[in-house]
């Protein structure tokens, strides 16, 4: 056999593969198409739409395990056990007209301002539409939530300085999302301390709490990933917000 027959023996494979990946390519685009789930929203969009549908690789799976970088003397409280609820003060949240939007919350000793409004709705099913999660890991299944109204980030600025703060997370959307707290005094960097930990909804709400030898004064709220896009929680809410002032604050 000659050099020209193997030549053109060589130029009709070529053809025929491309002809079989040609063929083959509509059928798989419409198998990633197809690889789709819709997930449902506590909260419904400003533009109306109650779920979001995405492709199921596009899906943000988080472990559940926290991971916590304190550069001080700091305790991560994992769970809102007798100590924590009875050592701390608790924002009430129930004071607030149900759907308010507010700047800020306070009582007689501590206010919180936010750097973007928030929500007030009652808890599961009259506002908030999902269960928050059950003890040990909350303080109870439907508390008053503070929701961030679609936005995956907020930061807190204290009127005083804490010591302990502390406060339960859920997202908008059904699903597990990795969130990153920071504690900070407003004065210095870096951070007191930091907590990243995946909350989920219905009935996956995580307690994100610090107790610190160090003072702070602002707490910074995130969602890790991109805050476009369907792979995103659309907003989250807080709730069961805790505190214990400095002592040179304190009554």
């Amino acid at each position: 056999m000659n050099t020209q027959h193997f030549s053109r023996i060589a130029v009709l494979a070529t053809v025929l593969c491309f002809v079989a990946c040609t063929k083959d390519e509509p059928a798989a685009k419409a198998e990633v198409a197809t690889a789709q789930e819709t997930k449902k929203l506590s909260v419904p969009l400003k533009d109306g739409r109650t779920h979001i549908a995405r492709a199921i690789n596009a899906l943000s799976r988080t472990s559940a395990a926290s991971q916590a970088s304190f550069l001080n003397r700091v305790t991560q409280i994992l769970t809102p056990d007798d100590a924590y609820v009875n050592s701390t003060r608790l924002m009430d949240l129930s004071v607030l007209t149900s759907h308010y939007v507010t700047g800020s919350v306070e009582d007689k000793r501590l206010k919180l301002t936010f750097t973007d409004s928030v929500m007030m709705m009652p808890g599961y099913p009259n506002g908030w539409t999902a269960l928050w999660n059950s003890k040990p890991f909350v303080e109870q299944d439907a508390p008053d939530v503070l929701y961030t109204q679609q936005r995956n980030r907020l930061t807190i600025q204290l009127s005083k300085y804490v010591e302990t703060f502390g406060f339960e997370l859920a997202p908008n959307l059904y699903d597990a999302y990795a969130f990153t707290v920071g504690f900070y005094d407003s004065k210095e960097n870096p951070p007191v301390a930091t907590l990243t930990q995946s909350a989920a909804t219905p009935m996956g709400a995580k307690l994100f709490a610090v107790k610190s030898k160090r003072p702070f004064n602002v707490i910074e709220i995130s969602f890790n990933g991109d805050n476009d896009g369907a792979n995103q929680p659309y907003g989250f809410a807080i709730a069961n917000i805790r505190y214990i002032l400095c002592k040179d604050d304190a009554d």
